[in-house]
């Protein structure tokens, strides 16, 4: 369970989508990868590792081949950073019968239920005005417990009977004192130590309980932000576990924002991918021709946690489609879409299941429930490479605590290991 446990550590580092790019950021520059940025020229050199970032939400994580020739292609995998959970607002703090409270949005589809009555901390990025007119970031956690808690049952005695139906915009503000209301600036600045003019943040909440094993043979990891940081724990040890190919450009691609819709500066859905391909593109060959070529011989592996069959609610997956927490990664599938994955996609991945001796799971959903979407068919029909949609099967999807299976995640490493050594 040696990758397993380090998912957790990955998880729990992770508390945001910045925290896990600047994560990432440390590991490959201790690994000798070396940083690019989109504002300078680029001089790529065969059989080198290099990274980029944008909006430092999202990452870019590639290694060039051992030659440079016309008949090259792309291996990537994509993930995304982000996972539902609650925002803090610009203007944070109101005053309520005596209590101070935090104003927060939605960001994402959030199981909301699942967030009153637990510990919460809150983390992301600050940017700062310095002494000198220059603006800077600075990455916080701010680990000071706060709490939404539920209404008694003595308040709400159909609660069981009725349901909990919290409305996001009366119900779902955190108790963060007792107090006067505070300077939010200037109290975050004490607890954080940072210096400067506070200006903006995006700042987010998020379970203060550590990841852990469960089941009575850990055969389960409970975590927060399993949706999406398992798979991209996992296609980064994937990536970490193979070696330089000839003729392959191996790549990990980890966008923010897949939760709410991927329309942004650095989500699936900009051209961050596109003209980055491009630009590697450009030390390889000079001519443009090459690169479509490229694009048609490649790959994409959209990375995204898939529903497991849920043993209190058997109903609401289709009778053949029933993926199983332990049985291996599923494959998933939409007539209309929704998933990029074809029949020759398939074919491709369950080859290299089979390679690297891990079972694997097929899901389409009921035909009377929408499933969701994932970065999958935006990166195909942006980029026009064969993609398949894949992921480990997961309970309690977009709950503050998530739940998956242990050897799921040795399982779906191996096969991503098998996919960057494999020629195409």
């Amino acid at each position: 369970m040696s990758y397993s446990q380090s998912l957790l550590n990955f998880i729990d580092s992770g508390s945001t989508s910045f925290h896990v790019v600047s994560n990432l950021k440390k590991e490959l520059i201790s690994r000798s990868y070396q940083e690019l940025f989109e504002q300078d020229i680029w001089d790529l050199k065969k059989e080198e590792k290099y990274f980029v970032t944008r909006a430092d939400g999202s990452i870019i994580v590639f290694r060039t081949p051992k030659k440079w020739s016309n008949d090259y292609s792309f291996k990537i995998i994509g993930a995304h950073t982000d996972s539902p959970c609650l925002k803090i607002k610009n203007n944070p703090i109101s005053t309520k019968e005596g209590y101070q409270l935090l104003n927060i949005e939605i960001y994402g589809g959030v199981l909301l239920s699942s967030w009153f009555d637990r510990d919460l901390y809150f983390g992301g990025r600050l940017i700062i005005e310095n002494e000198t007119g220059v603006l800077e970031q600075k990455l916080i956690t701010v680990e000071k417990k706060i709490r939404i808690p539920r209404l008694a049952i003595h308040l709400d005695r159909e609660v069981n009977k009725k349901g909990f139906t919290p409305n996001p915009q009366e119900h779902m503000f955190p108790v963060i004192g007792l107090s006067n209301e505070i300077n939010f600036e200037n109290w975050l600045k004490e607890e954080t130590g940072v210096s400067g003019t506070i200006l903006s943040w995006d700042l987010f909440l998020f379970d203060a309980e550590k990841s852990s094993f469960g089941g009575i043979h850990d055969e389960f990891i409970y975590a927060s932000r399993l949706d999406n940081l398992a798979s991209v724990h996992a296609s980064f040890e994937g990536l970490k576990k193979s070696t330089i190919a000839d003729n392959e450009v191996q790549m990990a691609v980890y966008f923010q924002h897949e939760e709410i819709g991927s329309e942004s500066q650095n989500g699936a859905n900009s051209n961050f991918l596109e003209t980055t391909l491009k630009r590697i593109h450009s030390s390889i060959s000079s001519k443009e021709e090459t690169f479509f070529q490229a694009v048609a011989r490649s790959f994409f592996i959209s990375a995204d946690m898939a529903h497991a069959v849920h043993p209190n609610y058997t109903t609401k997956h289709d009778a053949n489609h029933k993926p199983l927490l332990g049985a291996g990664p599923v494959i998933k599938s939409n007539a209309n879409m929704r998933y990029a994955t074809d029949a020759f996609s398939i074919a491709k991945f369950k080859q290299w299941c089979k390679k690297a001796n891990v079972p694997f799971q097929d899901f389409c959903s009921r035909n009377d429930i929408g499933c969701g979407s994932t970065i999958g068919p935006m990166v195909a029909s942006n980029i026009g490479i064969p993609t398949i949609d894949v992921g480990n099967p997961m309970l309690s999807m977009h709950s503050i605590r998530e739940m998956c299976g242990t050897q799921d995640h040795e399982y779906i490493i191996d096969v991503f290991t098998e996919f960057y050594k494999t020629s195409s």
